[in-house]
């Protein structure tokens, strides 16, 4: 599920990460206890306006600089065999797997 938030500090962009790693779906397979079983990719938006342009909103102000970056968490390649799933498990991991090639193409 994507969310879009404006955050202003360090410690709520840490807060954003945190809720989103809760809301990652994960369950146990036979090599991995949790196991991540999806996909997750966080991207942050950066805006800095220059100190002299404090009162000045983004929109007024002469100078902004902008950056983007993506992370990114894959959930993992699995091999069947090794990971002992079976029935919804099993085609998760399936469909994990088709993800993961199609990225790589």
């Amino acid at each position: 599920m994507a969310r879009k938030k404006t955050v202003r500090s360090p410690q709520e962009v840490m807060r954003c990460l945190e809720e989103g790693s809760h809301s990652r779906a994960t369950g146990s397979t036979k090599m991995n206890k949790e196991s991540s079983r999806s996909h997750a990719i966080f991207t942050l938006w950066l805006t800095q306006v220059p100190k002299d342009n404090d009162e000045k909103t983004e929109e007024e102000s002469d100078e902004v600089l902008a950056s983007k970056f993506h992370f990114v968490d894959l959930a993992g390649s699995e091999r069947i065999k090794k990971t002992g799933a079976e029935g919804h498990r099993r085609k998760e991991g399936i469909q994990i797997n088709k993800g993961l090639f199609a990225l790589s193409q």
